[in-house]
């Protein structure tokens, strides 16, 4: 038999890594997916796809980000433990090569150019693999879309760079540790590595009832500071305010504490779990850090998951509460459709028109005080305008013909509709309307609110009033306002290719201010040209649009003529917001995964770093049942409390914003909530599947084992 002289540090290493294939397996493991879930993520982020339809500086990007700094933190959190594990692996190993005489100076360099290699080979992997493995989920995701143009991913060199820095951030740390591994003065400290303990201080009674203090505390003012500035103080908070959430992570940490230290004491079983919790007290202190991360990424995974049942929920529920099928608005001064040629092309469709109803709506300027924010200053400055924007007006006998409903409208008063529900937010105050074509102004006083879901947001006037402020007022603020319904079998096929091609002709008959976004207002617009000043809007790309951009999600969302049509929303509804509900997803499943290594990682944590003390319970008698008792409380608390924090906390900040935004739960958000607790009880289903293998990986590790028949079997 031929023996292999070894002469060098390096052949050492070599053949340890030769016979220790496995010590090496879960930190490549770890960072391959660490750096293809970040690159994937970066991609994803910076694609124009995504950019184009996000509203810059919008709540939904900062929604984005703050679930992509959740998942940087959440996977340099694991390959930093993996990095831990690895040296735990070779602990032995370095501390026999000490006491043989070996420099900590050549160990150091040969350990870290294993983990160097073990690391920047599979991070370059899951680098090079993030946009083709983003492609594939994103090109999933699609195959549920009827209508996929809008939803094609491209790619930047962003991704790629964001990658690499995440890389060598990881590498940096994981060195640190290293470093931090090989800094024991004696070859014991390295050799009982294992048997280091991590204690926690005893946990008071408190900890449970002021850690939810903290947390409320921190949700509360973290999120209501700024209404607290603006409205009271009339200034934007300053950026470093939002410390003003610290107070939730200390709160986190201190029922996590309780919850794995003191739980719900028996009064019959005092002292049933009292080895897993000492040993959790004991050396749990990384645990214990692991489980607050643990936490934050899952509220982020649902925070990601709530988006697109929440938003879905509320559409859905606004488009049902439609009074009619299809609510058109018609400038006068364009080319578009009138009575009769909608009813040729219904009848090219096959579908039949009812309950036809229009009328003539102006579009007048309104006065209002105008908060406006001084960039240098950060303080709102409250000025009163003759002209703060545009006011859409019907006549009483207007309002009657569209909806049924008798009004009667006082002169000099002015009646507001708006939603059920929504009163407070949407009334129309007394003031100053504007003919904007004469200069002629109509003051009014508020009268009554009237509820009609399809003409919210207008102004009833009486006949009188009406008459004479339109008077003079050009084709271009004149409006033919139409409502209708959608008669027959219901075919919807028929129905859509209908709803498609009104929609086509009367996107092709707009021009000029008629594809105006939601908040151009061109009463401000005619104003400020006057005083001899720019209007803002004109130089906003989402201020004006043009046919080019029709398949966007901002032209979708914010055209301000853009036909209601319940067919055509009800089917185009998820293609339309496809893009966002999609990348959310995406976020989630980043996070989630996250979650998943983490607790895994961890999991084996615990095997190593108590496989002494469970050697020494069945030296002391204790039976295989009774050790892997023990194994499934430590385990099982590593999954379950996170998860349950995690999910109640972020479903209970969820539901507070609702709540704070007007006062009440509406019909739709509780639906969608409703959606939101199904969505959670998924996710947990998926970790319990994930703690079940985990604890059965970990058995097998310390040789407590089950016999096909699920009778205990001693380890050989």
């Amino acid at each position: 038999m031929r023996t292999e002289m070894i002469r060098t540090m390096k052949q050492v290493f070599g053949k340890l890594r030769k016979y220790g294939k496995s010590d090496y397996r879960l930190l490549r493991l770890c960072n391959f997916l660490a750096d293809l879930l970040i690159t994937a993520f970066a991609f994803i982020i910076c694609s124009p796809t995504i950019q184009d339809t996000f509203p810059d500086n919008g709540d939904s990007m900062k929604q984005v980000m703050m679930i992509f700094v959740l998942a940087l933190a959440g996977c340099l959190i694991f390959t930093a433990y993996a990095a831990a594990l690895f040296f735990r692996y070779k602990s032995r190993e370095i501390g026999v090569l000490l006491a043989l005489g070996a420099g900590k100076r050549s160990l150091g360099g040969q350990l870290f150019l294993d983990l160097g290699i073990s690391m920047v080979l599979p991070g370059a992997g899951g680098i090079l693999l993030g946009a083709p493995f983003a492609w594939g989920i994103w090109q999933i995701f699609r195959l549920f879309l009827v209508d996929k143009s809008g939803t094609v991913l491209t790619f930047t060199s962003g991704g790629l760079a964001v990658g690499l820095a995440f890389l060598s951030v990881s590498l940096a740390v994981s060195c640190l540790l290293g470093l931090r591994f090989l800094a024991g003065a004696s070859v014991m400290d390295v050799v009982n590595t294992q048997r280091r303990s991590e204690p926690i201080r005893d946990v008071k009674g408190w900890y449970l009832p002021v850690g939810i203090l903290l947390c409320i505390l921190g949700a509360v003012l973290g999120y209501g500071h700024t209404g607290f500035f603006v409205n009271v103080l009339k200034r934007m908070p300053p950026g470093w305010m939002q410390i003003l959430y610290l107070p939730i992570l200390p709160g986190i940490y201190m029922i996590i504490l309780y919850a794995v230290i003191r739980g719900r004491k028996k009064r019959r079983h005092p002292y049933q779990g009292i080895i897993s919790r000492s040993m959790m007290k004991f050396q749990g202190r990384q645990t214990v850090n692991n489980m607050v991360v643990m936490t934050i990424l899952v509220a982020g995974a649902c925070f990601a998951l709530f988006y697109a049942p929440m938003t879905s929920a509320g559409l859905i529920y606004d488009i049902e509460s439609w009074e009619r099928d299809v609510s058109l608005r018609l400038r006068k001064d364009l080319d578009l459709p009138d009575r009769q040629e909608i009813r040729e092309l219904a009848v090219q469709y096959g579908v039949e028109l009812s309950e036809w109803q229009e009328t003539e709506v102006i579009c007048l300027g309104r006065d209002g005080v105008l908060d406006e924010l001084d960039e240098e200053t950060g303080r709102f400055t409250e000025e009163y305008r003759k002209i703060i924007g545009d006011a859409l007006c019907l006549s009483e006998s207007g309002y009657e013909k569209l909806t049924g409903q008798e009004v009667q409208v006082e002169a000099g008063t002015c009646d507001s509709v708006v939603s059920k529900g929504s009163e407070e937010d949407s009334a129309q105050e007394a003031g100053i309307f504007t003919n904007m074509s004469t200069g002629r102004e109509l003051e009014a006083k508020a009268g009554q609110i009237r509820h009609y879901r399809m003409l919210s947001d207008c102004v009833i006037l009486n006949d009188q009033d009406f008459q004479k402020i339109s008077e003079g007022l050009q084709e271009s603020w004149r409006e033919t306002f139409v409502l209708f319904d959608l008669a027959g079998d219901k075919d919807q096929q028929a129905e859509y290719g209908f709803a498609k091609a009104l929609y086509q002709r009367i996107l092709d008959g707009s021009e000029g201010a008629g594809l105006d976004s939601e908040f151009y207002s061109r009463a401000v617009k005619a104003d400020t040209e006057k005083r001899g000043e720019e209007y803002w809007a004109d130089s906003d790309p989402e201020g004006q649009f043009t046919k080019e951009e029709q398949g966007t999600f901002s032209f979708q969302t914010l055209w301000k003529y853009r036909p209601q049509i319940r067919v055509l929303e009800e089917q185009d509804l998820i293609t339309r917001f496809a893009v966002l509900f999609m990348t959310f997803v995406f976020m989630a499943l980043v996070c989630f995964t996250s979650v998943l290594i983490i607790s895994y990682t961890r999991s084996l944590t615990v095997a190593l770093g108590n496989r002494q003390v469970y050697q020494d319970l069945e030296r002391l008698g204790a039976g295989v049942e009774f050790r892997y008792d023990a194994l499934r409380r430590q385990i099982s608390k590593i999954y379950q409390v996170p998860t349950i924090l995690g999910m109640l906390a972020i479903f209970g900040f969820f539901s507070m914003i609702l709540y704070v935004n007007d006062g009440k739960i509406s019909p739709s958000e509780g639906m969608g909530l409703l959606v939101c607790v199904v969505l959670e009880l998924l996710l947990a289903a998926v970790l319990f599947g994930f703690y079940r293998k985990s604890l059965k990986k970990v058995c097998q590790m310390l040789g407590v084992k089950r016999r096909a028949g699920g009778s205990w079997q001693e380890p050989s």
